[in-house]
């Protein structure tokens, strides 16, 4: 009889092969359960959507180019993949280990650093784009 360990290797390098549209649809499926988890479960999330929706409708009002769009498109993105790694980071050292450590607080600590210096750079980019076309709004 194979071993556990055995059968799941082997399920797991089959899986690697699947191309199949049912594989593609549990890509799918699982992305958007990690979002809804996200969205259900962590504090943040809630910031973060109204972040986006704050920086999405000030930039309908502003007449971006394309390439201003994109690049802000590219950044809430960027802040939100980053915002889920955290809370992946974050799960799996729960799991790992309960109890306080120090090893823990670092892993814990740089991956908030991360989701930081995105919105920082988020920030910057905001301030760039945004600042002149709003002192061209109020003509200054």
């Amino acid at each position: 009889m194979e071993s556990k360990d055995k059968k799941h290797k082997e399920e797991y390098e089959n899986s690697k092969k699947d191309f199949s549209i049912k594989a593609l649809f549990n890509v799918i499926k699982y992305s958007l359960e990690g979002y809804i988890h996200f969205y259900k479960y962590e504090r943040s999330s809630i910031l973060h959507l109204i972040v986006a929706a704050g920086i999405i409708l000030g930039s309908l009002t502003l007449n971006l180019n394309a390439v201003e769009w994109l690049f802000i498109i590219f950044i809430l993105l960027v802040m939100l993949a980053i915002e889920l790694l955290n809370t992946a980071i974050e799960a799996v050292c729960d799991l790992v280990s309960p109890e306080y450590n120090k090893l823990v607080k670092v892993a814990k600590d740089s991956a908030s650093a991360a989701t930081f210096s995105i919105s920082l750079a988020l920030i910057v980019a905001g301030c760039i784009i945004y600042v002149p076309k709003i002192m061209a709004f109020l003509g200054l």
